[in-house]
């Protein structure tokens, strides 16, 4: 830390330097140029790369240790340094021209590359397929490419050449990777936002983590990952999930569906025994409660055929307990053998559902067993009928529970709240340890 502000100190001299004071800024100059490379590279890290291109104009030392900077990051705040004062067509030509300056003197690798593309004139979008066709000679390993324009960006086919990628963040993109493209042999991360897919077949063989979020165009998506183990699909515009069935080491999955997506673009439906069958590897699982709807095809077993051993963790989302979700909900309860921390979000509850009722109460339901579970936390609670039968079912049935935290929803009155608490105390406890806490979700922690 002391190095930055050394460092940012030197700039600031050399910006304001005159004939007079020459040799103290020599002297303050090999202070820093001779520290160790990867000091530099660390303080380099931390320095805004426009004052470190400023400073490398007026010093031939940082010129060469910025040319062979192995991380360029064009970030917001760059982008902003330049906008402020400036109308936008002096904004468009200024920020081309810098970034060009910056390019066109880096010599050697540059192995990370982030760029917030700002709103810029069509026009000068070519200048960015230019950059990407510089960087496709630069060996990058990590890109990161944000649009923070009105437009999607269309990604040109230079960067579906990047052979040395393990890692790549886009939004607001359009992924259209060319026919001859044969996949990211070396990607390990892959974070596609808001992006549009044409037709791509991506083989990613090394890929470890996968995150689609609110992309479109998803059914022309095919992925082959067999080494994935983290995959998030959070409110795509389709859902399809055969190109991750057979991924056998999978351990943690985020799943939500956006609000009213068709039932035809949710492509081939998948029972929870089947989905479940093949992720018996999971160990943390998020899943929204449109989700659930959706695996709650034919007739829910009360066990999956196939235990999971290795589930630590569930959390349940949007949760609003209509039959198909509750019932999905006890079995994967009773059919995780190891889950120790168990989370519910209520989303909204119809209080006087018959169907679920009577499902709740069945006298069979008290004499499941929900094996390991220690933790609960319930939180939106609203007091309904069906979140007072589950909550007596989870006591009921968890021999090892040793807290439920109940985060009441803020606009359960109070009366209603300590008569409802009342009733949840006098439930009987298969754990000697179980305890219940309740709190306001106002006051609770996030």
């Amino acid at each position: 830390m002391m190095e930055f502000f050394l460092f940012g100190s030197i700039i600031r001299t050399m910006m304001g330097k005159s004939s007079e004071t020459t040799a103290t800024e020599g002297d303050m100059e090999d202070r820093i140029s001779s520290l160790p490379r990867n000091v530099i590279d660390l303080i380099l890290d931390r320095v805004p790369i426009r004052d470190a291109a400023r400073a490398s104009l007026l010093s031939s030392k940082w010129r060469d240790v910025l040319a062979e900077y192995p991380h360029l990051r064009f970030n917001q705040q760059f982008s902003n340094s330049i906008a402020r004062n400036r109308l936008p067509s002096e904004f468009n030509n200024d920020y081309v021209h810098i970034v060009n300056r910056i390019l066109l003197q880096h010599f050697g690798p540059i192995l990370k590359f982030v760029l917030d593309l700002p709103e810029l004139h069509p026009m000068r979008l070519s200048d960015v397929d230019q950059w990407m066709l510089f960087l496709s000679r630069k060996g990058v390993r990590e890109l990161t490419l944000d649009n923070s324009s009105s437009s999607p960006y269309k990604l040109p086919a230079y960067i579906f050449s990047f052979s040395e990628l393990t890692y790549l963040k886009t939004s607001r993109c359009i992924f259209r990777p060319p026919t001859t493209f044969e996949g990211f042999g070396k990607l390990n991360r892959l974070i596609l936002v808001e992006v549009t897919f044409g037709s791509s077949v991506l083989n990613v063989p090394q890929l470890v983590i996968l995150i689609l979020r609110n992309c479109s165009g998803v059914h022309h998506l095919n992925v082959s990952a067999p080494q994935l183990q983290k995959l998030t699909l959070y409110e795509n515009d389709y859902l399809a999930l055969d190109n991750y069935m057979i991924c056998k080491k999978l351990a943690y999955v985020y799943l939500a569906l956006p609000n009213g997506i068709q039932q035809h673009r949710q492509g081939e439906r998948i029972s929870l025994q089947e989905l479940f069958g093949c992720w018996n590897t999971l160990t943390n699982a998020y899943l929204d409660g449109r989700f659930l709807k959706h695996l709650a095809a034919g007739i829910i077993p009360e066990r999956l055929p196939t235990t999971m051993d290795c589930l630590r963790q569930l959390m349940l989302f949007r949760i609003s307990f209509d039959l198909d979700q509750t019932a999905c909900i006890l079995c994967l309860l009773q059919s995780s053998l190891c889950l120790q921390k168990f989370e519910i979000w209520i989303e909204s509850v119809a209080d006087n559902d018959v169907t679920v009722l009577n499902y709740l109460e069945e006298p069979s339901r008290m004499n499941q067993t929900i094996d390991g579970l220690q933790t609960v936390k319930i939180r939106y609670f609203k007091g309904s009928k069906p979140e007072v039968l589950f909550i007596k079912l989870l006591l009921a049935c968890s021999a090892s529970l040793e807290k439920i935290y109940i985060e009441e929803d803020e606009k359960l009155r109070l009366n209603e709240r300590l008569r409802i608490a009342k009733e949840l105390m006098r439930f009987s406890r298969a754990s000697t340890k179980a305890e219940m806490m309740f709190q306001p979700l106002n006051s609770a922690s996030t």
